[in-house]
């Protein structure tokens, strides 16, 4: 017993065995739901609601009020507008069947007298409805209905208890909505109590992340089921159609899966609107609303409301609500989107531990594995990482946030890049192993790529030359001996790509940095070309601010901005083909330029790396989300759910952050670089 709990306790202080757990859980879970099914769904459909309605009842809370009064505030509100909700829409659904009744017999004598010969006269096909005999049919059935009723009779029984369950699941969802509303906070409290204190760290941010996910999805697809139910009932209303209130209503509801709302809506509206005005006038308005819809729904409402949110594949949408009403039932519609949610981002996260174990890398048995013979005869070094260079030989000239800088002679510099990692300006305590061996490598072989087009600042001679033996550990294969050329003032930044911070913007004024662009882009969307926006350098701890191209003029004269806008488009277009034939999407990047005494323009720092660039796989682009990325954005992902305040001194990384962000670096380098 006591080796099995030592066993276990090894186990559990094992962070990389986090996300292989995480799963086992989630499928325990998912085998405990399907066996109490029955009787779950009042408890899921509270349970959704109570997560959905908390920040609400958290903003009343902040205002003074205490939380059961807040709880039974948001209840009675929710309450009073479902009922006002439904009061004025059954009323409208009820008088739209009697109609439908009433008109059934015209739309039958439309369809026999002048459908069926159209029919005919194009395809050739022979049909008729003999209104005498579907009479017939109708009255025969009347006659057989007191049959039927008093076949049915033994039967009620079983449907009385149905009802009485429906109606008693009906009562117990807003009562038990109350009760985790109000105790909401307590119970996560509770919970995250229960975590492994080894786990902590991993297990938050990966419940914040499906929180996140899940939270903007459920709160924005509602906000889009309701705007998109109002715009179609009002748009069909306005092109005369007679039951516009109850298709406009079906295909906003429905449009939570995907293309088969508006499909269903189309179908429905095309098929009223033949029936009533019985013209192709009549049927184009109609469509009209449906196609401004689809546009309106797609580049408008959710972008704005629910964006990337979730991340999954409309297939998968459609796949997750039908294996889960399947298994689970009812209840297990509204469990599908929640549960795939969770699935998508354990998922990733063992993805993301695959790719950066040793198994995959082929280094589990001393071999080189995917790495380039370069890096891999620097093992040794990327087993010691540097977080801080300390030559003593070489005068130290600066610091920055990833290169220490040393004097080599009057005209020549040594950059060491170390394995620091910078995040939203700040420098982490904790370094990430061979980090600088990969930025090197990879500067490298772009300044050798593309030194047709721009002169750049390497010499060519090997830095472990110019320090003394016992430094040339801290050098060798992480530094570079460069000419000591002038700065110019300002980073070229490249986008190629609709992404970042100029998505936000395009969000918000149609506009990247002040150039401005077609509507109807998607997030990570190709741009129609290439966008040259500058920044200005900023001091550690200090934000970049991006600048307009005149202020670039300004700060460097016309011919110059001319010569770093054409130089650094180039450069980018030529190694974004480049890359694309590896495999790998270059979204943007940032070079930066300095001026020899001549004045002639060089190429400066480090090119197109994880740390400068934005890096995509290929195979898993799509437009309208954000594609995963070889660069340290798992880093920052981490840091926006654990909470830090993005302020100094940055926070420690968890060991599992700091393997998955290493394995993503060399990764980056193994698809550029192998067999070149």
């Amino acid at each position: 017993m006591f080796l099995e709990n030592r066993y276990f306790t090894a186990m559990l202080n094992r962070s990389e065995n986090l996300p292989w757990l995480a799963l086992a859980v989630l499928l325990i879970l998912s085998g405990l739901i399907y066996l109490l099914a029955p009787v779950l769904t009042p408890f899921l459909a509270g349970a959704l609601l109570a997560y959905i309605f908390d920040p609400l009842a958290d903003k009343l809370e902040y205002k003074g009020l205490n939380r059961t009064l807040a709880a039974l505030l948001v209840m009675v509100a929710v309450g009073l507008v479902s009922t006002g909700l439904v009061l004025m829409v059954v009323p409208l659904f009820i008088n739209q069947a009697q109609l439908l009744m009433d008109r059934l017999p015209d739309y039958l004598g439309w369809i026999q007298r002048d459908l069926l010969p159209t029919l005919t006269g194009l395809l050739g096909i022979s049909a008729d409805i003999d209104m005498d005999s579907v009479r017939n049919w109708l009255a025969e059935h009347a006659q057989s209905a007191g049959t039927a009723a008093q076949q049915f009779l033994p039967r009620l029984g079983n449907g009385a208890t149905a009802l009485l369950t429906a109606a008693v699941n009906l009562l117990l969802i807003p009562v038990i909505t109350f009760y985790l509303l109000r105790d909401w906070d307590g119970l996560v409290a509770r919970m995250d109590q229960l975590i492994p204190r080894p786990w902590h760290d991993q297990v938050s941010r990966l419940v914040k992340e499906i929180d996140r996910v899940l939270s903007e999805f459920l709160r924005g697809q509602l906000s889009v089921m309701l705007a998109m139910s109002v715009f179609y009932s009002i748009g069909l209303s306005l092109a005369g159609l007679d039951f516009a209130l109850p298709i406009g209503i079906l295909t906003g509801v429905m449009g939570f899966i995907p293309f088969v709302g508006a499909t269903l809506g189309l179908v429905l509206g095309v098929l009223e609107a033949a029936l009533q005005f019985q013209s192709l006038s009549g049927i184009l308005p109609v469509l009209g609303v449906f196609v401004a819809g689809q546009v309106v729904e797609g580049m408008v409402v959710t972008p704005w409301l629910v964006g990337d949110r979730i991340g999954l594949h409309p297939v998968a949408v459609i796949f997750a609500l039908a294996a889960f009403g399947q298994v689970f039932g009812f209840f297990g519609v509204l469990l599908a989107l929640p549960m795939a949610a969770a699935l998508l981002v354990a998922i990733r996260h063992l993805r993301e531990a695959w790719l950066a174990s040793p198994a995959y890398a082929g280094t589990g048995a001393g071999k080189a594995g995917r790495y380039n013979a370069a890096l891999s005869s620097t093992d040794s070094v990327m087993s010691a990482p540097l977080l801080e260079s300390s030559i003593k030989s070489l005068p130290l000239i600066s610091k920055g946030k990833v290169r220490d800088i040393y004097a080599v002679g009057d005209d020549k510099l040594l950059l060491v890049t170390t394995d620091r990692l910078s995040a939203f300006d700040v420098i982490m305590p904790t370094p990430i192993p061979g980090k600088g061996e990969v930025l090197t490598a990879i500067t490298q072989f772009w300044f050798n790529k593309l030194a047709h087009v721009i002169p750049n600042q390497l010499t060519g001679i090997d830095p472990e030359s110019v320090v003394t033996p016992d430094e040339r550990d801290q050098v060798r294969g992480r530094a570079l001996v460069v000419k000591k050329l002038k700065p110019l003032p300002v980073e070229a930044i490249v986008r190629g790509y609709l992404v970042g911070s100029g998505w936000k913007e395009y969000q918000q004024t149609g506009r990247v940095c002040g150039i401005s662009l077609p509507s109807g882009l998607q997030q990570a969307g190709k741009l129609p070309q290439p966008l040259f926006t500058p920044s200005t350098k900023a001091d550690i701890g200090q934000h970049d601010e991006n600048i307009s191209f005149a202020r670039c003029e300004e700060l460097l004269g016309k011919e110059l901005a001319a010569k770093v806008r054409d130089a650094s488009l180039t450069l980018y277009s030529q190694a974004a083909d480049y890359a694309l034939s590896r495999g790998m999407i270059i979204a943007d990047t940032k070079f930066e330029f300095g001026l020899d005494e001549s004045g002639r323009l060089h190429h400066i720092d480090e090119v197109m790396t994880p740390d400068s660039s934005r890096f995509w796989p290929a195979d898993q682009y799509q437009q309208g989300v954000n594609p995963p990325s070889f660069d340290k954005q798992y880093v920052r992902d981490w840091l926006e759910a654990s909470g830090w305040n993005k302020e100094p001194p940055g926070p420690r990384l968890p060991e599992n952050v700091v393997s998955i962000t290493s394995g993503k670096y060399r990764e980056a380098l193994h698809r550029l670089t192998e067999n070149n």
